[in-house]
């Protein structure tokens, strides 16, 4: 699936990233412009169907996303960013930040997991909202991510413009994408020139 923002298909599912570090990659570049797929309600509720299955939803599950929710979102968003932004810097994280996350995962005690047919999903208490089911499993993929050895393959994508994190999973890989592997080449011919 794909979102369109600013006239452009910007969604780019990377399934061996956690969850965690595709939502951070909700704001990125793409060709220079600056884009934030979950500033709108529309565009949060395409992020969340699109990442449906990762979330633990069923597929006729109802996503019901209001305008305090997109708030909310950001703000996660950004204590996400800053959690990883520390664990590459190593560095500490804001306690703000960590304590958010903390609190948001530790809601994914409340669900049991239902196993019909169509497959597993979670089962939350009645009317949680939409926007708790996706925030306690963005916030507990970054706790997971945070507390095992994955976190030493977290990297910050280098290439000039690019705003996201990665996981390196091949010794030799740099950068977040091939496209951003190409920009950096070519900045680095460019300032060569020079």
């Amino acid at each position: 699936m794909q979102i369109t923002t600013h006239d452009r298909n910007t969604l780019e599912i990377r399934p061996n990233e956690p969850l965690a570090v595709e939502f951070t990659s909700s704001w990125h570049f793409e060709s220079g412009v600056l884009l934030d797929e979950i500033e709108t309600q529309e565009g949060l509720a395409d992020w969340v169907d699109a990442y449906r299955f990762r979330l633990g939803m069923s597929s006729g599950e109802q996503i019901s996303i209001g305008d305090e929710d997109v708030d909310v979102a950001l703000r996660v968003r950004a204590a996400v960013r800053d959690l990883l932004d520390a664990l590459v810097d190593q560095t500490s994280p804001p306690p703000g930040s960590l304590d958010l996350v903390t609190k948001l995962a530790g809601r994914l005690d409340d669900t049991t997991v239902a196993w019909p047919a169509a497959g597993p999903h979670l089962v939350w208490p009645d009317d949680t909202p939409t926007i708790d089911k996706v925030l306690s499993q963005v916030c507990a993929s970054a706790v997971r991510l945070l507390t095992s050895p994955r976190r030493e393959l977290l990297r910050r994508c280098p290439a000039p413009s690019c705003v996201l994190f990665f996981s390196a999973l091949r010794k030799t890989q740099q950068w977040c994408s091939p496209a951003c592997g190409n920009r950096a080449r070519v900045a680095r011919h460019s300032a060569r020139g020079r």
